[in-house]
């Protein structure tokens, strides 16, 4: 018989260390809305990448979900975060105003997915809580850096 790994814990350092280091993985975009809106873009091609990366570092988060989900729900999981990889690559290759208003609408899909795993129960609601806070942040930098660039 198998045993899932029980969720992390509503409170702790545990959760208190992936809210600190969720928050400052936001700095980024801010740095590129202060970039895009006042700088002249400067350095917002590597917003642009670390966006990319960011999408693609949730979709590893589904891909590892998938591995504690059943059947129908595993394979979802799967070909939704490779889909989602795959336009945030495409969004890196595209110029700024596109290549962001396409990440703001990954990061839009990829939160679907999380309300998804939160329904299903594995997602923990301090997790859940923080992927929407923290998507909301970013899917607003991007649409601003978007509109901006």
């Amino acid at each position: 018989m198998t045993v899932a790994p029980a969720p992390l814990a509503d409170s702790g350092p545990a959760r208190a260390a992936a809210w600190a280091l969720a928050a400052a993985g936001t700095l980024p975009f801010f740095a590129g809305i202060v970039d895009a809106s006042v700088l002249g873009r400067t350095w917002l091609g590597a917003v642009h990448i670390y966006a990319a990366v960011i999408a693609s570092f949730v979709c590893g988060i589904h891909w590892g979900a998938a591995l504690f989900s059943s059947g129908g729900m595993a394979l979802r999981l799967f070909v939704a975060s490779n889909v989602a990889a795959l336009l945030a690559w495409g969004a890196a290759l595209l110029s700024p105003k596109p290549g962001f208003l396409l990440l703001a609408a990954v990061f839009a899909g990829l939160l679907l997915v999380d309300r998804q795993l939160r329904q299903s129960g594995l997602w923990p609601d301090w997790f859940w809580t923080l992927r929407v806070t923290i998507s909301t942040v970013v899917i607003g930098a991007c649409l601003w850096i978007g509109m901006a660039a």
